[in-house]
């Protein structure tokens, strides 16, 4: 049996800007909702416990949805870098058929 890879570049172009947009998307969203939190939250003193546990969960929070959307942006380097090894690739197998 004959296995190969079908390598379509608009197909890989497309994925990787899908997930640019969402990286900037999420991104966007989360700086409006933490925004919208702190602007609810102006009033709460930052001396109380309860505010200094809101404070804590909100930085585990953050830094857990850095790590996705940056999770996300690796996804999409690791597609450009396979983009340009398959057209890579695609360049030297013309060149050895020419």
């Amino acid at each position: 049996m004959s296995r190969s890879l079908v390598y379509r570049s608009g197909n890989v172009e497309a994925m990787s800007a899908h997930l640019a947009t969402a990286c900037a998307q999420l991104q966007g969203e989360l700086d409006r909702m933490f925004g919208a939190v702190d602007g609810a939250l102006t009033a709460w003193s930052d001396t109380t416990e309860s505010r200094q546990a809101e404070r804590t969960h909100q930085r585990e929070l953050k830094s857990s949805l850095v790590a996705a959307v940056e999770a996300l942006d690796r996804m999409r380097a690791a597609l450009d870098s396979a983009r340009e090894t398959a057209e890579d690739a695609e360049r030297r197998n013309i060149a050895l058929l020419s």
